[in-house]
């Protein structure tokens, strides 16, 4: 494995994957994943199709393929979130996992899932104490990043890099994450 995609998978990897074991998501489940074109997100969705959940994941239209290529049946943000889910998973929603750090996820995943202990976040966001949802931890572990690298090893995980940038082009890879669209993550390399 690249250096690159190593250090993406120790960080955004084990939290995706100790966020997803918080909320239970197992076999059997529909997950709903907020900001899933995004590093942990993306994670959470290859995660959770892998322990044989059903996932909605929502993203820019530009990643929707992209999701679909995950294994996840992508949903649009915006109004009417909640009654898009809905028509992608009919039959209900059992977790949600935010990753994109907006008030409307927070608020929709409440709306979707009956259990609000099944509802957590990795993104900081101050209206979540308010609404009461979970901030998840991102617990990282020998054991965990042994399982990740299995996955990756049996073609199960992809690490997604939307770009490597030299130490010296910093400020371009902030830019580029500034925009909030980044697909997977972006990464600094020093040679």
């Amino acid at each position: 494995m690249p250096w690159a995609e190593a250090g993406v998978l120790s960080a955004s990897g084990q939290t995706a994957a100790a966020a997803l074991a918080t909320l239970g998501v197992g076999k059997g489940d529909t997950v709903l994943i907020h900001g899933a074109g995004g590093g942990v997100g993306g994670f959470a969705v290859q995660i959770a199709v892998a322990a044989g959940a059903t996932v909605v994941g929502t993203a820019s239209e530009p990643n929707h393929e992209h999701l679909r290529t995950l294994g996840a049946v992508p949903v649009s943000y915006g109004d009417g979130l909640a009654e898009r889910v809905r028509a992608a998973a009919p039959d209900g929603v059992d977790a949600a996992l935010d990753a994109s750090g907006t008030v409307a996820a927070l608020q929709a995943s409440l709306e979707l899932v009956s259990d609000p202990d099944r509802v957590g976040t990795v993104s900081f966001q101050p209206a979540a104490d308010q609404l009461g949802v979970r901030r998840l931890s991102t617990e990282r572990s020998p054991a965990l990043l042994t399982e990740l690298t299995e996955l990756y090893t049996a073609g199960r995980l992809r690490v997604v890099l939307q770009q490597a940038c030299p130490l010296e082009h910093a400020a371009d890879a902030h830019r580029a994450v500034e925009t909030g669209h980044v697909r997977g993550k972006v990464v600094l390399t020093v040679d």
